[in-house]
């Protein structure tokens, strides 16, 4: 089961002021808009959904619109037959549709050795300087980094951060923080995700960022986790869709990790 799946996700959700409901060993998520009505998603399902029941569903919620994301275990093939039967279905993907995993079964130096060159050596460096990678339990912490180094939108990138700590804190989530920049963790089954991580440019300089990847990657490892997710980078089958993320895209690749795909809408 994906995280999105996730009952301690469902209960962050829910605690934004989302409604959620079950279908087909799934849960789909929903909000009412004034005027408009409700909007709705269904994210990483394993499998999905009888299209006569969710359309039943989506006529009893009032849901006019809904965006489905399934799981990578769901073919494109099954994912674009099953599409034609939910006139609803539509709208750009809230989550990305390819992201980078990193093996964790593997030693700790093996892990270091797939880095490529420029990132062990970013690791070094950052130590050199005397960076010091710590654990927290101040979320506080973390948002005032992100918020700094994300700048005007600062607040739009840690919204709702303060309440998936408290649902997911500190059995299911770690952060990291070292000089000007931080990292937050969430454990779900075997994965590690790397969820929310900011870095000032002060940070940046000294190599802050590389170094805690690194340190994230050992925790994981140390927390019984099989597979580190970057949750997202961008996708080349959708060159226009998070075009702005091909700058850390290129980052999270130096980690020797391997791609996956998510189904698309096509």
């Amino acid at each position: 089961m994906e995280l999105q799946q996730s009952s301690l996700y469902i209960s962050y959700i829910e605690k934004l002021g989302w409604h959620t409901s079950e279908i087909d060993g799934s849960t789909i998520i929903f909000r009412y808009f004034p005027i408009y009505g409700a909007l709705a998603k269904l994210q990483r399902p394993t499998r999905l959904p009888s299209p006569d029941t969710l359309n039943k569903l989506l006529r009893e919620k009032r849901i006019r619109r809904i965006t489905v994301e399934p799981d990578a275990v769901v073919s494109q093939t099954a994912f674009d037959e099953w599409r034609k039967k939910i006139p609803s279905v539509g709208g750009n993907p809230f989550l990305p549709t390819k992201t980078i995993l990193v093996d964790l079964t593997a030693t700790e130096d093996e892990i270091f050795n797939r880095f490529s060159e420029a990132k062990r050596r970013a690791v070094r460096r950052a130590e050199k300087h005397g960076v010091i990678v710590r654990e927290s339990a101040n979320i506080n912490e973390l948002i005032a980094i992100k918020s700094k180094s994300a700048g005007l939108f600062g607040s739009i990138t840690t919204y709702g951060i303060i309440d998936l700590w408290s649902i997911f804190s500190q059995k299911h989530a770690s952060i990291l923080l070292a000089q000007h920049g931080g990292v937050l963790l969430i454990f779900w089954e075997d994965t590690s995700y790397y969820w929310i991580a900011g870095a000032t440019h002060q940070g940046k300089k000294l190599f802050t960022p590389t170094l805690l990847v690194w340190e994230a990657l050992k925790l994981s490892k140390k927390r019984g986790m099989k597979q580190f997710d970057f949750v997202g980078v961008w996708d080349e089958r959708n060159p226009k869709q998070f075009h702005e993320w091909k700058g850390f895209t290129k980052f999270k690749e130096g980690f020797g990790g391997t791609p996956r795909y998510y189904p698309v809408a096509g």
